[in-house]
């Protein structure tokens, strides 16, 4: 009994709390250690990046955007008859879809290469093709062809030409008696060239607009600095 240990008793831990603690407790001392986590309470906005500060990636996003949006709608008064169901508008869903694949990558990265030019080129694609369908384009011949197909009512009226479509649509805006007829016949001409290939001709048109944009704006500050790169060179030729 006297000066005996006791084989069942275990050996108390320290009391000093300067020391490190043994098992687990020095698992939760160098986990203290450790820097500190910032808190997450979400994941980020889709598209969005803190570090990329550039508008224009967030601009040819919308623009691959908008031309997805317009291969799934119709390429003409044939409401059953979406663009990707067509050849060419399975070539245009295509480079939408690596448009926003691209740009979505590059906002998340902050960081372009090769391949988003690349996309940009093929916009070119599109934009030619839908501005050459829109000059040839016939509203009045394309009105009689809807309507031997079933897609317009028969006693639908369109726009003869653009400068009646603009006359027109200054008539609907106006709100005026005849305003509802005008706005329909503004209808139709859309309508018979296809609603789709107008959002798939501003969605490449808008891509090569920003693109051009982009390039200009990044040349300024360049431009800018050139001046003061060369003030010193003159001064060290003065001394």
């Amino acid at each position: 009994m006297t000066g005996g240990h006791d084989p069942q008793l275990h050996d108390l831990e320290p009391l000093d709390p300067g020391q490190p603690q043994r098992g687990a407790g020095a698992a939760v001392t160098s986990a203290g250690s450790a820097a500190p986590q910032p808190p997450r309470a979400g994941l980020p906005p889709p598209a969005w990046s803190a570090t990329c500060r550039d508008a224009v990636p967030y601009r040819l996003l919308m623009c691959g955007v908008l031309m997805v949006i317009g291969c799934v709608m119709p390429f003409g008064a044939d409401l059953q008859l979406a663009g990707y169901k067509t050849m060419g508008g399975a070539f245009f869903l295509f480079v939408g879809i690596g448009m926003v694949w691209t740009w979505w990558a590059a906002i998340h990265d902050n960081r372009t290469n090769g391949a988003s030019v690349k996309w940009l080129l093929l916009c070119l694609v599109p934009l030619v093709t839908q501005v050459m369908d829109l000059i040839a384009y016939d509203p009045v011949e394309a009105l009689s062809a809807a309507k031997l197909a079933g897609g317009i009512a028969g006693n639908a009226e369109t726009c003869a030409s653009w400068g009646v479509m603009f006359h027109q649509l200054g008539l609907a805006l106006s709100g005026m008696e005849d305003a509802a007829v005008a706005a329909a016949r503004v209808e139709n001409f859309f309508r018979c060239f296809g609603s789709g290939r107008v959002f798939v001709l501003l969605g490449a048109a808008l891509a090569v607009v920003f693109f051009g944009m982009g390039r200009v704006g990044s040349s300024r500050p360049a431009e800018a600095q050139r001046p003061l790169r060369a003030a010193p060179a003159v001064e060290r030729k003065r001394r």
